[in-house]
């Protein structure tokens, strides 16, 4: 019995959690239901880093320290984004937060117009997350990992 409490508790704390990442991107045009349910997310992800895990073209991104590391690959985002015509539409951004990995479906083109302030929510410019962005089907994938020495960026489907 105490487990069915706490369970509708953790759900609208995320809810909750979920509201303020709304408001935070308040500048995007954001569709209706941009997240996926809470068991679908979890799923989403879960595919989303073994997809990732077992790719091997991945490109390696060397600086002197992580502060280097995070402008490299700034630098590299900023580039692809000059081509997106190829892009898909839509796609879901990873945002690590403290809680959990929500998977937010966002426009592709407003991801790359507002792509400094997203590095910034993402925390993917201060260190903390990496940058995925990647179509559901996952015929279509941007993404750039944090390692122990180096990033790596995997690109596929453009």
């Amino acid at each position: 019995m105490n487990k069915n409490p706490k369970t509708k508790i953790e759900t609208l704390k995320r809810k909750s959690r979920r509201k303020h990442l709304m408001n935070e991107l308040s500048y995007m045009t954001l569709p209706e239901h941009p997240f996926l349910d809470i068991e679908g997310n979890q799923l989403f992800c879960q595919k989303v880093f073994a997809f990732l895990h077992a790719r091997e073209d991945k490109i390696q991104i060397h600086g002197d320290n992580y502060r280097e590391h995070i402008e490299k690959s700034t630098q590299m985002l900023k580039e692809l984004a000059k081509n997106t015509e190829n892009y898909p539409q839509k796609a879901r951004i990873m945002f690590f937060r403290e809680h959990e990995i929500e998977a937010l479906l966002v426009n592709v083109n407003e991801v790359f117009s507002h792509l400094n302030q997203l590095l910034e929510q993402t925390k993917f410019s201060s260190g903390y997350g990496d940058f995925m962005l990647v179509t559901e089907d996952l015929h279509f994938g941007l993404c750039i990992e944090r390692t122990e020495y180096f990033y790596e960026l995997s690109t596929w489907g453009f």
